[in-house]
C-alpha cells in the first residue's frame, strides 16, 4: 500500500458508538440484532484512537440523538427505520444514547463532539465548518453502523471532496454481508479501505506534526 498520512490534516471520526447500538441491552439489541458484531470492534477502536490522540489528531465523535416528540415521523407515509425497532433509540438524556462505557474514558478536553438527528454526520451539523478551522481535509473513518450512519456519512463526505481513510474493522454493522458489500463499493468509489493495524503502521511512520510557536505577547 503506497500511502503516506499525514497527521498535520487528518481528523479522526468516531461515529455513533452508543449503548444504542453497541451493547445488548441496547435498542438494537432489544429489537433482535445480535450486536456482538458490533461491540467486537471497541477493543480495536480503542487502541486507535488512543494513537491518534498521540500523534495530536483531533477526534471527533458524532452522537445520534432521536428525540421523542420528533413530528418528522409523522410525516412518512411509509414506515420509518426508528419505528421498526423496539423504542425510539438514542433519546437525549438516556443510558441508550450515551457512549459505551469501554470508550467513554477517551473523551477529553480535546475531543470534539457533533450531535447529530439523522444518519450523516454533516446533515444539519457543525461537522464541516469545525473541520475548515481544524484545518482537516482527510478523515479518518470509524464507528457504527456499516449499513446506515457510516455509509452515509462516508458518502457525503466524499461528495465534499474529502480524502477517506476507511478502517474496516473499526467499523461495526448489523449484517456482515452488509458490512462486506459497503467495504467493497467504498474501496471502489469512496476512500482507502485498510485495517487498524495498516493505520497504527502508518502512525508510525507518519512524520511528526510541527511544534507550534509560542503565541506573540502583546506589548
Amino acid at each position: 500500500m503506497d500511502y503516506t498520512l499525514d497527521v498535520n490534516d487528518t481528523a479522526l471520526l468516531v461515529i455513533d458508538v452508543q449503548n444504542a447500538f453497541l451493547h445488548p441491552q441496547g435498542t438494537l439489541g432489544l429489537s433482535g440484532v445480535d450486536t456482538s458484531l458490533l461491540a467486537a470492534i471497541v477493543p480495536r477502536l480503542r487502541r486507535l484512537i488512543e494513537a491518534c490522540k498521540a500523534r495530536g489528531i483531533p477526534d471527533i465523535w458524532s452522537l445520534q440523538y432521536h428525540l421523542p416528540d420528533d413530528r418528522t415521523r409523522a410525516l412518512h407515509r411509509i414506515q420509518p427505520h426508528t419505528q421498526k425497532r423496539a423504542r425510539v433509540a438514542c433519546q437525549p438524556g438516556t443510558w441508550d444514547a450515551e457512549i459505551v462505557d469501554e470508550l467513554k474514558p477517551l473523551l477529553d478536553g480535546r475531543s470534539h463532539i457533533i450531535e447529530k438527528h439523522k444518519f450523516s454526520v454533516f446533515y444539519g451539523t457543525r461537522l464541516e465548518v469545525l473541520l475548515r478551522i481544524l484545518g482537516r481535509r482527510t478523515l479518518l473513518v470509524t464507528g457504527t453502523t456499516t449499513n446506515a450512519c457510516v455509509d452515509t456519512s462516508i458518502r457525503e463526505a466524499y461528495m465534499r471532496d474529502y480524502d477517506l481513510v476507511i478502517v474496516s474493522d473499526c467499523i461495526g454493522g448489523i449484517r456482515r454481508d452488509w458490512h462486506e458489500v459497503a467495504l467493497a463499493v467504498w474501496a471502489q468509489y469512496c476512500g482507502l479501505v485498510v485495517t487498524s493495524e495498516q493505520v497504527l503502521a502508518m502512525l508510525a511512520a507518519a512524520a511528526p506534526a510541527p511544534v507550534p510557536d509560542p503565541a506573540p505577547r502583546v506589548q
